[in-house]
């Protein structure tokens, strides 16, 4: 009996040790996405240990273009992780780098090029910012448009209410999903505001005046305004 518990833990340790990689640097910054121009979740010092969910092609750093996302939700680049090869060690994230549907995730990554735009109330669209920005409907037609080539509608009411999306719980939110807030929970006659899930507890949006494009913690209430029950998603 114990010959065979000392086996089983030996197996369970290598195949541990065959699916976690160490850092190999100090201070790594860990990824929103696959990329530096992504915010930075985390990182990790000389010697972490890191497991892999996916990869991803990204820009290159030091000849390197694979970016491997990590079991925490975030990617770093792979010439920090000691894989022992310069190619893919696990599966091929799908399109656009994201953990869930691709589809999804080119959507988040449509949104995240346009960080650091100003908001401008009625601004932007399918063809990008105008009068020098976005509302908060105008970025997510604009991530939609670009993701899907697909035109959906302007305003976050408009949207919330497409025949073009479907909805599902909040609890079932995956990425690229459009969140909705309605002033005084209304969602049926008074969409407010509109915004897109990265994953739990994150998303990216326009807020409004004096706050650019950004990615911020998913909120409930604020303002008069409360959380839609349910998400759209528009694939």
């Amino acid at each position: 009996m114990l010959y065979t518990q000392f086996v089983a833990v030996s197996i369970a340790a290598a195949i541990s040790a065959t699916s976690a990689y160490p850092i190999d640097g100090q201070g790594v910054r860990c990824h929103s996405g696959p990329g530096t121009e992504y915010s930075v979740v985390k990182s990790y010092n000389k010697g972490d240990l890191v497991a892999l969910t996916c990869q991803a092609v990204g820009p290159s750093v030091n000849g390197d273009s694979l970016w491997d996302l990590t079991t925490d939700g975030c990617y770093v680049t792979d010439y920090y992780v000691k894989t022992g090869t310069s190619g893919y060690v696990t599966k091929q994230c799908p399109s656009g780098g994201g953990g869930g549907s691709g589809f999804g995730a080119d959507i988040v990554n449509a949104a995240e090029k346009e960080k650091g735009i100003p908001y401008v109330w009625g601004g932007g669209g399918c063809n990008g910012p105008s009068d020098g920005g976005f509302d908060c409907s105008g970025l997510t037609q604009y991530a939609v448009c670009q993701a899907l080539k697909k035109e959906i509608p302007r305003t976050a009411q408009t949207q919330y209410d497409s025949s073009l999306g479907k909805r599902l719980p909040r609890s079932e939110a995956q990425e690229g999903d459009l969140l909705f807030w309605a002033e005084g929970g209304d969602c049926t006659n008074s969409v407010a505001h509109v915004g897109i899930f990265i994953r739990d507890g994150l998303m990216i949006n326009a807020a409004h005046s004096g706050t650019p494009v950004r990615e911020q913690a998913i909120w409930t209430s604020s303002g008069g305004e409360s959380i839609c029950p349910d998400v759209v998603r528009f694939w």
